[in-house]
C-alpha cells in the first residue's frame, strides 16, 4: 500500500472514532463519503445564536462536517472577502444583503439542481458497542417553479440571476412604522394614524419647540433629512411609487428627473418634515441618529424594520413601543419595500456540495420554522405567513409581505443610497429667488439620477 494512502486512511479511522461514530461495518465507500469537511460561514446579522442552533441540528446527522460560523460587520464583509479570496482561503458560505447581490454576483456559485447528502446514524448495539449506518442519497434542491410557489415574489426578483438561483433567505423584512404610545397620549393623539394625512396631523400635535430658541425639543417623527434617517432611500422610493411617479424603470435605471413637477411634489412632501418654513417641521440634521432619538423617547414615529427590534430592546429595555403597517396612499394598490439577507455559496468554495446542502437545510426545511420562532423575524416562505399574522409583533410586517419589492439591483448600493441622501439634503438648501429654487431643484434631481445610474 502506498505509504501516504496508508496514513490518510489511518487518520480518517481515528477521526471517525473520535468524532462519535465508529467505522464498524462501514464499507470503504462509506468511509470515503464521510471524510472530514470544514465549512467557513460568514454572516453579518445578529442572529448567530439562533443560526448556530440550526447548524448544530444539521451537524448531528452529519458529524463529519464542521461549520465555523463567524460574524462580521456589514461594512467589512466585502473587503474582507476580497482579501480572503485573493489569498485563496475565503469562506464557503456568506450572508449578502438583497441590495448587494449585484456587487457579489461574480463571486457566487449558482445553486445546483441536487446535492449528495450523506447522513450518519449511530446506535447502541444489543451486545455492547455501537452500530453505525451511513445513508447516502441524492436530494433535489429548489427549482424556479418551486421558488415561485413557496417564496414571496420579492425573493424571486432578487435571487434569480440569468435563470439561476444564487441564494435563499432565512427570513424577510419590510418597513413598518414604530410609535411611542405614551408620547402620542401626552400629545393628545388618541389613536395611531392610518393614513399619511392622519400622520401629518399627529406629527404637528407631537412636535414641541423651545419657546426662546425655536429649536425642536420633541419630534413628531424622524423624517425629512437624508443622512440621519437610516432608511431615507427606502422611504423616498416608497413615496414615489405610492404617488405613481417613476423612480426606477424595469432595468433599474433611475428616471425620476424626467418628470420634474411630479417628482418635486414627492420631494416636498418628504423634506417638509425638515423644512423650518413648513407646519410639519419636526426634524433636522443636527438631531443625531433617528433610532437613538426614538428609543430615548424624543420622537413619536420611527420608520424601520423588524431587525430594529433587538436593537431597541437592548438600548432601552423598559421602553414601550408599538408597530403599524406602512401608510398607503392607495390601500387597493399597496407598495412596500423589502430589505433582507440572502445565504449563498462562493464560487471558489472547495466544498460546494456540502455548503449548498447546509444552505438548503437552513432556509428550506423545518429548521426555518425553528429559526423564525426563536428570532421573531418575518418569514419569506408563504406557508408560514398565516401563522405569523396572528402574532402582534410580526403582523404589521407580514401583512405587507406579498407586495414588498426591492428597488435596487446594481453593483454599489452604498453609492446609490448616498446619492439619494445627498439629493434629499440638497433639496431644502435655501436659494435667493423662486426661479433660482426651481433651477437648483431640477439640477438636484439630475445629479441624483446620474449618481444612481453610475452604480448600476
Amino acid at each position: 500500500m502506498n505509504i501516504k494512502k496508508y496514513f490518510s486512511l489511518f487518520f480518517l479511522v481515528v477521526f471517525l472514532v473520535t468524532t462519535g461514530f465508529g467505522c464498524k461495518g462501514m464499507t470503504a465507500a462509506q468511509i470515503q463519503a464521510t471524510q472530514p469537511v470544514t465549512l467557513e460561514y460568514w454572516t453579518v446579522t445578529d442572529d448567530v445564536d439562533a443560526l448556530q442552533k440550526q447548524i448544530d441540528v444539521f451537524r448531528a446527522a452529519r458529524p463529519y462536517i464542521t461549520v465555523n460560523l463567524r460574524q462580521l460587520r456589514a461594512d467589512e464583509l466585502y473587503p474582507r472577502l476580497v482579501e480572503a479570496l485573493a489569498e485563496d482561503h475565503g469562506p464557503d458560505i456568506i450572508s449578502v444583503q438583497n441590495r448587494d447581490i449585484g456587487k457579489f454576483l461574480t463571486k457566487l456559485s449558482p445553486m445546483p439542481a441536487s446535492v449528495n447528502d450523506v447522513t450518519v446514524t449511530t446506535v447502541k448495539a444489543a451486545l455492547g458497542g455501537t452500530n453505525t449506518t451511513v445513508n447516502n442519497q441524492v436530494r433535489n434542491l429548489l427549482d424556479l417553479t418551486g421558488l415561485d410557489q413557496q417564496y414571496v415574489k420579492a425573493v424571486r426578483d432578487d435571487v434569480v440571476r440569468e435563470g439561476k438561483i444564487v441564494g435563499l433567505p432565512l427570513s424577510m423584512d419590510m418597513m413598518a412604522v414604530f410609535y411611542n404610545k405614551d408620547l402620542l397620549d401626552r400629545s393628545g393623539v388618541p389613536e395611531p394614524p392610518k393614513t399619511w394625512t392622519d400622520f401629518q396631523d399627529a406629527v404637528r400635535k407631537i412636535t414641541k419647540y423651545d419657546k426662546k430658541t425655536g429649536k425642536i425639543i420633541q419630534s413628531g417623527t424622524a423624517l425629512g433629512t437624508g443622512t440621519n434617517v437610516p432608511a431615507s432611500d427606502d422611504l423616498l422610493y416608497l413615496l414615489f411609487r405610492q404617488s405613481n411617479v417613476g423612480f426606477v424603470d424595469k432595468s433599474g435605471q433611475a428616471v425620476f428627473s424626467g418628470s420634474v413637477d411630479a417628482s418635486s411634489q414627492v420631494m416636498d412632501f418628504y423634506t417638509d418634515f425638515a423644512n423650518p418654513t413648513r407646519d410639519t417641521y419636526t426634524w433636522s440634521a443636527d438631531q443625531g441618529d433617528a433610532l437613538d432619538a426614538f428609543v430615548n423617547g424624543k420622537v413619536g414615529f420611527y420608520f424601520g424594520y423588524s431587525y430594529d427590534f433587538p436593537v431597541m430592546r437592548a438600548r432601552a429595555p423598559q421602553f414601550e413601543f408599538h408597530v403599524l403597517p406602512l401608510f398607503q396612499l392607495n390601500p387597493d394598490n399597496q407598495v412596500n419595500v423589502a430589505n433582507y439577507w440572502i445565504q449563498t455559496v462562493l464560487a471558489k468554495s472547495k466544498n460546494k456540495n456540502e455548503a449548498w446542502n447546509l444552505v438548503d437545510f437552513l432556509t428550506h426545511s423545518k429548521a426555518v420554522k425553528d429559526y423564525l420562532d426563536q428570532t421573531g423575524r418575518p418569514t419569506a416562505l408563504r406557508t408560514y405567513i398565516a401563522d405569523q399574522k396572528t402574532k402582534p409583533d410580526l403582523a404589521p410586517f407580514v401583512d405587507q409581505i406579498l407586495t414588498a419589492e426591492n428597488w435596487y439591483q446594481g453593483r454599489d448600493y452604498v453609492g446609490a443610497q448616498k446619492a439619494i441622501q445627498d439629493m434629499i439634503d440638497e433639496w431644502i438648501v435655501p436659494q435667493a429667488t423662486p426661479e433660482a429654487t426651481n433651477v437648483w431643484r431640477s439640477q438636484v434631481l439630475d445629479r441624483g439620477v446620474q449618481k444612481i445610474n453610475q452604480t448600476l
